[in-house]
């Protein structure tokens, strides 16, 4: 399985159509990130984007395609990312049992964002949660 850092922001809507949530007035992706790819065919089956802010390691945004989940790319995409980032590495997530699955813990580190905090969504029909892996 090869890897292919990539650097557009063409993944954004990539990761929309997997289910993940963009601010469209927001800038994506800050200075100090990396953009990793999966392709089979030409095409985009995953990718994974990582940063450092404020001297924090993160795992910005996972997603795998739809038709080719189950099939351990996440997984792979994942182990990426933490051989990429040194320790700790923090994630904002909705989908936790993917993160608690591969050794990451919930944390109480106040890490959401204001703009996340202040979506009408949130802690109604959004729960993100802090994860970490240490």
């Amino acid at each position: 399985m090869d890897f292919i850092e990539y650097n557009s922001e063409e993944l954004i809507e990539f990761y929309k159509e997997n289910g993940l949530e963009f601010d469209e007035n927001k800038g994506y992706f800050g200075k100090n990130t990396k953009l990793f790819i999966l392709k089979e065919n030409n095409i985009i089956i995953g990718s994974v984007t990582i940063s450092n802010y404020n001297d924090k390691n993160f795992i910005e945004a996972l997603a795998v395609d739809k038709l080719y989940r189950n099939k351990n790319y996440g997984r792979a995409l994942l182990e990426k990312a933490i051989n990429e980032l040194e320790k700790p590495i923090y994630v904002i997530s909705k989908i936790d049992k993917f993160y608690l699955k591969n050794k990451f813990k919930y944390d109480n580190t106040d890490l959401i964002g204001k703009e996340c905090k202040e979506c009408k969504m949130y802690n109604k029909n959004c729960f993100p949660r802090v994860l970490v892996y240490n």
